[in-house]
């Protein structure tokens, strides 16, 4: 019987091959040009969890494989086999038949049965990019994805997502997006130009657990009753100094937001004001 694991369920090495063999079949029959099918393969190869990698193949079409053609028939071997059998059988008669009673079967040995749906599957939680652990996965997945943690802009989001610009590799006045959920792709297969001037970040200047302490008191500070995180952006002022923005926000649309720099000093409140 096939089990359904959730989403956050870890992926094993099988799991990562099964879905690279779809998209070997998908850029086969032209359902991913050379740019996807290279950026969801190396996706495929460095996701931690189930719900990584039906992502990537979840727009893609099934092709159900060919019924297997029945096996031909092999009349000598078939005669073999039951000129044998008749060999087994005639001797163990004839093992019976001298041994008597005194000599008793072994007795078979005891199967073990295993309750698949006992064994709890290992699930690995993917916490909210506006919290501190979040936060920190997604920059560590950032410098892993594309060893370095410099970004033009970068927003979080509650609801578990990211969004990015940077520079193309080794081609400054280019400029390409990225989403992420889970792991990083791209948000289209169009470039950019980029000014070679363009402000960056360094996510890793940023003091996340002094941020954190902001994201916990934020919502009664910017006096947004019931109010939640919702994202929280990462860019340059005119000036070129990186900062960061914490909106916050809730059911009735009641918002304000705190302006940071990266070390986690306040630099300015909008608090709500109605």
């Amino acid at each position: 019987m096939a089990h359904r694991y959730p989403p956050e369920t870890r992926a094993r090495n099988a799991d990562r091959e099964s879905t690279c063999t779809r998209l070997d079949s998908a850029f086969g029959d032209g359902q991913l040009d050379e740019q996807e099918y290279a950026a969801r393969t190396e996706l495929a190869r460095t996701s931690r969890t189930l719900g990584d990698l039906a992502v990537l193949t979840e727009d893609l079409q099934t092709v159900d494989p060919p019924a297997p053609r029945p096996p031909r028939a092999l009349p000598v071997l078939a005669a073999a086999v039951a000129v044998a059998s008749v060999v087994a059988a005639v001797g163990a008669y004839a093992l019976v038949r001298d041994g008597g009673d005194d000599r008793a079967a072994a007795d078979p040995a005891e199967v073990v049965a295993v309750d698949v749906d006992a064994i709890a599957p290992i699930v690995v939680a993917h916490p909210s990019p506006v919290t501190a652990e979040g936060m920190t996965l997604v920059f560590e997945r950032y410098r892993d994805k594309f060893g370095d943690t410099v970004v033009d802009e970068m927003n979080l989001y509650a609801s578990g997502h990211a969004s990015l610009d940077r520079a193309l590799p080794a081609e400054p006045n280019r400029g390409v997006s990225y989403s992420y959920r889970g792991g990083f792709t791209r948000s289209g297969q169009a470039t950019t130009s980029r000014r070679i001037d363009t402000p960056t970040i360094d996510l890793a200047t940023i003091d996340v657990a002094a941020i954190a302490r902001h994201l916990d008191t934020a919502p009664a500070g910017l006096n947004v009753p019931d109010g939640t995180v919702d994202h929280i952006s990462i860019e340059t002022d005119r000036d070129g100094a990186a900062g960061l923005r914490v909106f916050v926000r809730n059911d009735f649309s009641e918002s304000g937001y705190l302006e940071l720099t990266p070390a986690g000093e306040l630099l300015r409140s909008r608090p709500f004001e109605g």
